[in-house]
């Protein structure tokens, strides 16, 4: 026991005696920086690179902030961002006007040779005999010959049209690019589709190009996505910075730059000193990003071998004497420390890819059958959507008002809620409420349908709920942008995915109470319905579910609830609506728009539950009458 005592004190002073070193070998670091991540490869890369290199050389430790442009922008300002290895300065309109101000610092430009706006593949133009695809648009050439050919580029939610698909929502670059569109007549017979996110405006391009489909988006490079596919940027008339803003040009390069937060810059001197030499190009960042991609590398490990296969640029940015400090840190000369205790030693490489090949490849394969199924998910969201904007305002305010007070049996209530309905419409967010409500009223129609059967079946058997019951605990607690990949990867961008994605998350309480409910029964009331000559079809039908109907309702009204907030997620995969405001505010930083956009979802949201709650309370009474 003595020896255990001692092996134990003795282990706990080594404890300490590692946590000492660590924070005196520690103490040389100045502080953490934190990058911008704005979300795509080159930010993240040029991050990976500039923090490789304040690491090796100051002793620096270095993390990302996932932010969008804006917000990223926001957090310089506000010093929550020490630094921003590539602000776009055109898709950020305040941007001039803050660093005159000195809200934050510009400490040189990254890269200024880079193209941005509408990319169409080239076998669109010019056929791909090798992948057996003839030519659609051959003369297409210009942004305005678009307008020829709206069949070719039909839009999935309403084919009489064709779709372009717009910049990220919130980016400056978003309002130029409508604005082109206007300018040149192409609202006609074009949609302008808003992506939602970087990643759900990528995935449509690679699943269009993978497919052999063709598809009219806005881009911009250097990104791994042209580096990899070959696009053709549609000609535009001549830039002239007086136009420009208005749509009616090509778009210029956009100059690039790096930015600090303004304490960033006063505190670390020698960082600021790099950076401020940090220059690249489009180019030499595209090679990055297809060497990341060929090789399934990380940001980390691609940052060392752009360093050791430009090392030329080290002498532009270093000394030459720090330069091979770098280079022979990074070559692995580096010695054991005492990092090592926390690193985990095990890392077990995983083909990721694979699965992202094997995802797309089913998407390709079982194109038709996916395909049938974003058919119909158009047509019936379409009809929702057709007969909710059919109904006259006022008829729907007085729907909504018989509904309340028949539930809840309270004027006053009945009359605060319309009056809230009232002012979304005041407020312009009608027609968007009934979008919203359109992909709401599907998924949950979607749900009951499957998810009350399901629930039933499982009630029925306890072999069956315990094989089950894994499956909805993990649907449940999974992350609800986990849903968003496969909808986008299957069903492409807009309404069919985010009907698909809301209804995968919302079934789950609808299967879990259905199935609580019927169990929560007393078996001597089951037995005496079999008794009595019920089959158990019959017990079911006639006893069971009445029975177990308030608990069902109540799964009724948490499927509601949990569509609701998944429809406002679903935004970032296209879905128009409410949602699609809430992220422009997002990313605009717009705090006013935010607000109205939100208290119209929760409004929505609340009478939505006061409507379903009454009729679980109604349930109640009839079942115990």
């Amino acid at each position: 026991m003595n020896k255990f005592k001692k092996f134990s004190l003795l282990l706990v002073l080594l404890c300490f005696l590692l946590v000492g070193c660590s924070s005196n070998s520690s103490s040389d670091v100045n502080k953490e920086i934190k990058f911008a991540d704005a979300g795509w490869d080159s930010v993240k890369f040029h991050s990976a690179v500039a923090g490789t290199i304040l690491q090796e050389l100051y002793g620096y430790t270095w993390s990302e902030v996932t932010a969008s442009t804006p917000v990223a922008h926001q957090g310089l300002m506000s010093g929550e961002i020490d630094v921003m290895m590539e602000s776009w300065t055109q898709n950020i309109p305040t941007y001039p006007e803050d660093v005159k101000a000195g809200k934050l610092q510009e400490l040189g430009v990254n890269f200024d040779d880079n193209y941005q706006g509408i990319y169409v593949p080239r076998y669109v133009i010019e056929g791909d005999e090798k992948r057996g695809i003839e030519s659609s648009a051959p003369d297409l050439v210009n942004v305005w010959d678009l307008k020829k050919y709206p069949d070719v580029f039909r839009d999935d939610e309403d084919p009489s049209k064709g779709r372009i698909y717009g910049a990220i929502p919130g980016w400056e670059i978003d309002n130029i690019m409508h604005k082109k569109y206007l300018h040149y007549g192409l609202d006609e017979n074009f949609v302008y589709f808003r992506p939602g996110s970087e990643a759900a405006l990528a995935t449509a391009i690679t699943s269009a190009y993978e497919k052999g489909l063709p598809v009219a988006a806005y881009y911009w490079e250097p990104t791994w996505l042209l580096g990899k596919y070959d696009m053709v940027l549609l000609q535009d008339e001549p830039y002239d910075p007086a136009l420009f803003l208005e749509g009616q040009t090509e778009c210029p390069s956009v100059v690039v730059t790096v930015c600090s937060s303004n304490d960033f810059a006063k505190e670390n001197p020698e960082a600021v000193s790099f950076l401020s030499k940090y220059k690249t190009s489009s180019a030499l960042t595209s090679e990055a990003l297809a060497y990341m991609q060929d090789n399934e590398a990380d940001y980390e490990t691609t940052a060392k071998w752009f360093i050791q296969e430009h090392s030329e640029l080290l002498t532009e940015w270093l000394s030459p004497e720090d330069a091979e400090k770098v280079l022979s840190s990074i070559s692995g000369n580096e010695g054991i420390s005492l990092d090592s205790l926390y690193t985990f030693p095990v890392n077990f490489n995983l083909n990721l890819e694979s699965i992202d090949a094997a995802f797309n490849s089913l998407s390709i394969k079982l194109g038709w059958f996916f395909g049938g199924i974003k058919g119909f998910l158009n047509t019936f969201v379409g009809s929702i959507n057709s007969l909710l904007n059919f109904i006259p305002w006022f008829a729907f305010i007085a729907l909504v008002f018989i509904l309340t007070y028949y539930t809840n049996k309270s004027i006053k209530s009945s009359i605060i809620y319309c009056v809230f309905l009232f002012l979304i419409g005041g407020l312009g967010l009608w027609s968007l409420m009934l979008e919203t409500l359109s992909i709401v009223i599907a998924s949950v129609i979607i749900s009951l349908i499957l998810g009350f059967p399901i629930g039933v079946l499982i009630s029925t058997s306890d072999k069956l709920d315990r094989i089950i019951r894994p499956l909805l605990d993990t649907m449940q607690t999974m992350p609800v942008f986990v849903y968003l990949i496969p909808a986008m990867i299957f069903f492409g961008l807009g309404k069919p995915p985010a009907v698909i994605a809301t209804t995968v998350y919302s079934i789950v309480p609808m299967i879990r109470l259905t199935n609580h409910g019927i169990r929560q029964i007393d078996k001597e009331i089951i037995e005496a319905s079999i008794a009595f000559g019920s089959t158990k079809l019959q017990s079911l039908i006639k006893v069971q579910i009445p029975q177990a109907l308030p608990t069902i309702m109540t799964g009724v009204n948490q499927t509601l609830m949990m569509a609701m907030s998944m429809v406002v997620t679903t935004s970032m995969i296209g879905a128009s609506g409410l949602g699609m405001e809430v992220l422009l505010s997002v990313n605009r930083v717009e705090i006013g728009r935010g607000l109205v956009s939100g208290s119209a979802v929760v409004i929505i949201a609340i009478i939505l539950d006061r409507i379903t709650q009454g009729f679980v309370k109604k349930s109640e009474v009839k079942r115990h009458e």
